[in-house]
């Protein structure tokens, strides 16, 4: 059984040292500085084309990036109203605009820095509406690392779910065994970020109705794709707050919503649970407080620019390179998928070739991919961004046939 997203060393990993750089005294011309800039970005390992490993080093909307040079100095955050009106409204707008997306017009959120901050507000939501002096979340063990950081921040019990080691996916009736009277809240993925799966979002719902407890679902992939396969029509789960039992639901659109990082987005089914977060006058909900407003405009003329249909075919198009390098690879004799292909975060599995020389042989390429191991079996991880092209997708198969004809047997 997978004991966490990923299987990680136990023991303590440093961190990163600080080399001694001494401030300078004086300063050095522009062109220099620009110059040794781009030397230092030519030093990371993979071209942003070539890298599947993650979808963070994905091309942004070009209408954002024109945004950057609009908004210097812009910023919001929710005391900001008076002297920040259009970025704060751009912000407002934004966030109907995704509630609207996300099954329910009439919900309540903010912009966030992506993810983690957006779980931590969930966490705290739940803890702060479920006042248990010592209380608990349920959660599935393929949740992410973000709610083992609330846990530890709030003094929150996290309660982890096993989960079936095919499908990774948790059993409801064991996420129901879990509760306790002291449980505040649940959590589910739609869909994992492991491998792209998508947790029964709606036997979660139904459980958090029965039992009165807090639901959180985290879209940090789905939010800015399973919307979009359903118009193309991909029999698509309800997963959003249109769900009954669904109190909050997040998503990235640093991801798969050609937004640029960090820009997440944090909404509640009904905006009156915010009055459990302790504010003064400033009217601060989110963790991060003051944001830059490049990423309020970016996300507002983003969806205004593209709209519905772009977005579809952005999606279309993610999905066409995931189902090339997905074919491809499972051609391949002896490779196999990890779990069902879903959205655009794939995994593959060997027991015959040793993924490993795999991994290590693309990466000398130039080919960004993650490799890791899950209950023990090691897979070959990909995390496709809108922005690659055809051509990269059909050269990523390439180099994988070449890397596993001359790997090691498993």
């Amino acid at each position: 059984m997978p004991t966490a997203e990923f299987d990680l060393p136990a023991g303590h990993i440093d961190a990163p040292p600080v080399p001694r750089t001494d401030f300078p005294e004086q300063g050095r011309p522009e062109d220099e500085v620009l110059a040794q800039v781009r030397e230092r970005f030519e030093s990371n390992r993979f071209d942003i084309e070539k890298n599947f490993s993650i979808t963070y080093s994905g091309i942004p909307s070009a209408i954002s990036r024109k945004i950057d040079a609009m908004t210097a100095g812009r910023f919001f955050v929710e005391w900001a109203e008076e002297s920040e009106l259009g970025t704060l409204s751009m912000e407002r707008e934004a966030v109907g605009m995704m509630a609207s997306l996300l099954g329910n017009p009439s919900a309540s959120g903010f912009i966030t820095t992506g993810g983690t901050e957006s779980n931590l507000a969930s966490m705290r939501l739940a803890r702060n509406t479920g006042k248990q002096a010592e209380p608990e979340i349920v959660a599935p063990v393929t949740m992410h690392f973000s709610f083992r950081l609330g846990a530890e921040l709030m003094k929150i019990k996290l309660v982890e779910v096993g989960v079936d080691n095919e499908t990774f996916l948790p059993r409801i009736e064991d996420v129901e065994k879990a509760i306790t009277p002291r449980t505040v809240g649940l959590i589910c993925s739609a869909p994992g970020g492991t491998f792209g799966t998508l947790d029964p979002v709606e036997a979660f719902g139904d459980l958090a109705w029965r039992k009165g407890l807090y639901l959180h679902v985290d879209a940090a992939f789905g939010g800015f794709i399973l919307p979009f396969m359903r118009d193309l029509g991909y029999d698509i789960p309800p997963f959003d707050l249109s769900v009954k039992g669904v109190s909050s639901i997040m998503t990235d659109g640093h991801k798969l919503g050609l937004l640029p990082i960090a820009t997440g987005f944090f909404l509640a089914n009904d905006g009156s649970m915010f009055e459990a977060i302790p504010t003064e006058r400033t009217l601060i909900h989110t963790t991060s407080s003051t944001k830059p407003g490049s990423r309020a405009a970016g996300a507002w003329a983003t969806f205004r620019n593209l709209g519905r249909e772009g977005y579809r075919q952005s999606t279309a198009h993610v999905l066409k390179l995931r189902d090339i390098i997905a074919e491809g690879v499972t051609s391949i004799p002896g490779m196999g998928l990890a779990a069902p292909k879903f959205i655009s975060v794939i995994g593959f599995t060997s027991k015959m070739i040793n993924l490993e020389d795999v991994h290590h042989q693309m990466a000398e390429e130039g080919w960004g991919q993650s490799y890791g191991l899950l209950g023990g079996r090691p897979f070959i991880r990909l995390s496709i961004h809108p922005s690659r092209s055809i051509e990269a997708a059909h050269g990523f198969v390439e180099a994988f046939e070449r890397a596993a004809a001359k790997a090691r047997r498993a």
